[in-house]
């Protein structure tokens, strides 16, 4: 499966245990980032039975976890953002990727959320991934304000105080620490 490519090649295992658990599904395009000096191809949407992919979420150790970051990319935004709150509480460097992705959300919930827990959310991994990816994160920044400009520009007049623009500054800030 695909997904097995979203990961470090040391997961290899636990993501073999657990895509069967998962059962079937068909996945949108990836994007393409690196994270310590691996390739890894993020599917953009998943489509797990919601129910099964909620219950591996709660398997023990690095099988739960990858499954909230499969979660993160479900097609049902309430099930994104209940995979994301939960992986919020997690530090693991290779969840960062899932993390960052969801600051181009439009779902504005998830943007708040994660707007909020990234000041303090493994600073270390954080800064290590943007450096390997400006471009991608200069891709997220335009898609947080296209979704400003389409959906949130009328409760949001001024594009500082949107969601989506405060947690690309939050980025942006630990990427200005990131030595080049």
């Amino acid at each position: 499966m695909a997904e097995a490519d979203a990961f470090p090649a040391a997961l290899a295992g636990a993501v073999a245990q657990l895509l069967p658990a998962l059962g079937s599904s068909h996945a949108h395009p990836p994007f393409a980032v690196r994270q310590d000096g691996q390739a890894l191809r993020i599917p953009t949407r998943t489509y797990y039975d919601s129910e099964r992919l909620l219950a591996c979420t709660r398997l023990p150790g690095d099988a739960g976890v990858l499954a909230l970051c499969l979660g993160t990319r479900h097609h049902d935004g309430h099930v994104r953002e209940a995979c994301a709150r939960q992986l919020l509480l997690q530090e693991r460097a290779w969840t960062v990727p899932f993390v960052v992705h969801l600051c181009g959300e439009y779902v504005l919930e998830i943007v708040e959320a994660i707007g909020a827990a990234l000041p303090a959310w493994n600073a270390d991994a954080l800064t290590r991934y943007l450096r390997d990816n400006p471009t991608y994160v200069a891709t997220l920044e335009r898609r947080a304000i296209s979704y400003w400009n389409c959906y949130y520009r009328r409760q949001y007049p001024v594009w500082e105080d949107y969601p989506g623009r405060r947690a690309m500054a939050a980025l942006r800030a630990l990427q200005a620490l990131t030595p080049r």
